[in-house]
This record gives structure tokens, sequence and C-alpha cells, in this order.
């Protein structure tokens, strides 16, 4: 492997700060555009498309792959995109991958809260999106040895532990499938994704 220049360092970080951007973009856009049209003009339609746990109706598939956009307060939204502004920026950094690996962890959280969730209940919000990528940053530093995946499982562990804590616990009016499922789906996808790590020559 060679050394890596000044130059190469630089056009690097310069990379992964343009798609830091992209992903705050791609992933908070959406979430504050699609609340305030469904509080301004679908009048609360598009929260009914939530995750219905094993309904096989058309509303609840459309649920697994986009109801991270979906929140049932303007706290609800403020609260979720808090922890992804952090979340986000540390996965910009570290993940080479990290469009195509979001969107991964957005379908494979919305199915393991589909699974795993009560039946005739409606899950939405991002929060199921959050814990994957977390769940995916452990994965990643303990199973594929990703050590810079570490610094961020520190990074975040000691700013969020309480709220980690008290999200993996179940509590009424909060979505434990979705927590929790988004966890194990993040752990599962990132112990497994050391082959997309390229040496940087």
């Amino acid at each position: 492997m060679k050394t890596m220049t000044w130059q190469s360092v630089l056009t690097l970080i310069d990379q992964r700060i343009k798609q830091v951007i992209g992903l705050y973009v791609a992933v908070l856009l959406p979430m504050w555009l699609m609340y305030f049209l469904n509080s301004t003009v679908l009048f609360g339609a598009w929260n009914r498309l939530g995750i219905i746990p094993r309904s096989l109706e058309l509303s609840s598939l459309i649920g697994v792959a986009a109801s991270w956009t979906m929140h049932g307060s303007f706290g609800h939204l403020l609260g979720n995109t808090l922890v992804l502004v952090q979340i986000l920026f540390l996965f910009g950094l570290f993940e080479q991958r990290a469009y195509r690996t979001v969107w991964v962890l957005i379908i494979a959280a919305g199915l393991m809260t589909w699974g795993l969730g009560s039946p005739f209940s409606i899950h939405i919000g991002a929060s199921g999106l959050a814990f994957a990528m977390l769940g995916f940053m452990i994965g990643g530093a303990v199973f594929a040895r990703r050590w810079g995946y570490l610094i961020a499982c520190i990074i975040m562990g000691t700013g969020y532990w309480l709220t980690i804590k008290q999200g993996l616990i179940p509590q009424s009016g909060i979505s434990f499938a979705g927590h929790f499922g988004g966890l194990c789906a993040g752990l599962l996808i990132g112990s497994n994704s050391k082959h997309d790590c390229k040496k940087i020559r």
C-alpha cells in the first residue's frame, strides 16, 4: 500500500465532506419536506402509510421503504433530525458507499419492523433508520474490524447512551420493534461489510 500524500488526503477529506452534505440532502430534506406536506396539504394521510406488521397491503409495503419520512409531531421530527445529523456526519466520513448502504439499511430496518411489530399497530419515524445505522457501525467495528467505526461508536455512545438505552426498552407509544429491528438489521449488515472496505492507494 502506497503512502498517502497530503494532496490525496485533502482530496479524500473533500470527497467525504461532500458525501456528508449529500447524505443530509438525501435523508433529512425528504423528512422535513414530507412532514410539512403531510401537515398542510395531505392532512395526515401520509402517516397512514406507515408499517403495519405482517400486512401485505400496499400501504404497509410503502411504509417499509418510506416510514422514515413519516413523523407524528414536530418534536418527533426534530428529535430524529438531531440524532441523524450526527450519525450521518460520522457515516459520511467513514463509509465509502454511504448512499447505497443507507438505502439498504432503510429497507432492512423496515422489513425487520414489519416482521417484529405487534399486529394492527402502525410504525412511523426515522428512529429505526438511526438505530440501523448505529448497529451498522457497531457491527462494522466489532465483527468487520473497521476501526474508524469504533471511534464513531464511542462518540455516539458517549452522547446518546441514555437515549439508546431508553429506545430499547418497550414503552407505550414508542416503536420498540423499529428500534430493536433496526439495530439488529444494522448489526447483521455491518458485520458483513468488511468486503466493501477498499485500501486507499
